[in-house]
């Protein structure tokens, strides 16, 4: 007899209760454990089963722990640190590690071997990464003189790390485009600030410079820009580059855009609210 072939959901359930289990018989007699439920039986993806490790120390903090619908097979633990001593920096950089952690172990129950990242933690030398940066992101429809352009944007910049993407204009039959220099069209720029000044400075150079680019009769004129999102960045999130870095990338497609920018939006780099 053939046997039955058992769904990846259905795996995914037992598994976690299986972990469930494990978790419960490991700090049965402390007070490290707090199932906050609901059963595995009884969850959703919308409510997910849920617990509570309690971290004791100097400066205790608790790790709330979701096993997400799709958790093992699919997906990894979902994990919240939160104290009452604790900034969102600090909380933020060992939910990180906790994720890193998550990360080697794919596919497996792996929550116990993830808190166990956090035995002997010392919460004075966490990396929190830079705080205050700012992000902004911005969107030029046509750049007439693309080496003007970026002359001018790397001064705005002034040792920000900064990233330009653009599709170039085939203009030789274009007479709109007679007297352009390698002209560009939708192009995006991407800049980091150390600081909220540093960022309104280079925003406002780049609205009021009118030597940004020029027009069609080769006068200098100001850009025609749309501001896409401008945000504090997390203290961890990945920068545009190091310190200097200034570089432009051409892109053919929407899905080359996508793949360029997609980690540098607020989505993925915005500082935890």
């Amino acid at each position: 007899q053939p046997q039955p072939i058992t769904s990846v959901p259905t795996m995914n359930k037992q598994e976690r209760i299986t972990e469930l289990k494990a978790l419960r018989r490991d700090n049965r007699g402390t007070n490290a454990f707090e199932f906050l439920g609901p059963k595995v039986a009884d969850a959703t993806p919308s409510d997910p089963t849920r617990m509570r490790f309690h971290q004791p120390g100097p400066e205790p903090f608790v790790v709330l722990v979701e096993m997400p619908d799709g958790y093992p097979a699919d997906a990894p633990p979902v994990f919240r640190v939160e104290g009452p001593a604790l900034d969102r920096n600090r909380a933020a950089a060992i939910e990180d590690l906790l994720d890193e952690q998550a990360g080697y172990m794919p596919g497996m129950p792996c929550i116990a071997t993830c808190l166990m990242a956090l035995e002997g933690l010392d919460l004075a030398a966490l990396d929190v990464g830079e705080v205050g940066r700012r992000r902004a992101i911005f969107k030029i429809d046509v750049v007439n003189n693309s080496k003007q352009f970026v002359k001018s944007l790397r001064s705005a910049a002034n040792g920000s790390p900064c990233a330009y993407f653009y599709r170039t204009i085939e203009c030789q039959n274009n007479a709109k485009f007679s007297f352009a220099v390698d002209p560009w069209r939708a192009v995006y720029c991407v800049c980091d600030a150390p600081d909220k000044k540093t960022a309104v400075d280079f925003m406002k150079t780049v609205r009021t410079d009118s030597a940004m680019d020029m027009d069609m009769l080769g006068k200098p004129g100001k850009i025609q820009m749309t501001v896409m999102e401008e945000f504090e960045m997390a203290p961890r999130a990945e920068a545009v580059g190091g310190d200097g870095f200034f570089e432009g990338t051409e892109y053919r497609t929407d899905v080359d855009l996508n793949g360029l920018m997609q980690h540098l939006m607020a989505a993925a780099a915005r500082i935890h609210e």
